[in-house]
């Protein structure tokens, strides 16, 4: 089973690594994509579909902003008007933590929105308060969460330290990144 997770992974890689490194030199971003039609009702289908395809590429190359982007579409589907991607919440999870990972504060929301929407409490949590960590906003602290307590809990001292991990790891990513353009 090993041995056939390693051969798929060695076949899939490289396409994935090829695909990404032609989009890299493109020098197209979101905002083109955008501003070209790819949300725009009167441009044709076809059209909008090759402008999807061009935005998919550059998410799947590294970038930020496409993937939160590309996240929200896959989030929303057909239902937002002149979007050609369809409702598709397993990619439009992959792509929004790939850009939160990164940085990216709607991408974080949104990613806090999908989470509560499935019923996954703690993670729409973990990533409301990376937002608020990273951003700032009015916060309570674990400890101001239980008043007559004196020091937090167990589960509150993990859930924190499971934030502030997160939290340097993208501080890390993004001293090592070029900006995110928050």
């Amino acid at each position: 089973m090993l041995r056939r997770t390693i051969l798929v992974a060695c076949t899939v890689w490289p396409v994935a690594i090829a695909a990404a490194a032609h989009c890299m030199t493109s020098g197209v971003t979101q905002v083109d994509v955008v501003q070209q039609g790819l949300l725009n009702p009167s441009v044709p289908v076809e059209r909008r579909q090759r402008l999807a395809d061009t935005l998919l590429c550059t998410a799947l190359a590294g970038h930020a902003a496409s993937q939160e982007l590309a996240g929200t579409l896959y989030l929303q589907g057909r239902s937002r008007r002149g979007n050609v991607l369809p409702r598709d919440i397993p990619r439009a999870r992959r792509l929004l933590t790939a850009a939160a990972d990164r940085g990216r504060r709607q991408a974080m929301r949104a990613l806090a929105e999908l989470e509560l929407a499935d019923g996954h409490a703690r993670e729409a949590a973990l990533w409301s308060r990376v937002e608020q960590d990273l951003f700032g906003g009015v916060r309570v602290a674990s400890s101001d969460a239980h008043p007559g307590i004196g020091r937090t809990t167990g589960r509150d001292i993990q859930f924190d330290a499971e934030v502030n991990l997160k939290v340097q790891a993208i501080c890390a990513r993004l001293g090592a990144d070029s900006p995110a353009g928050h």
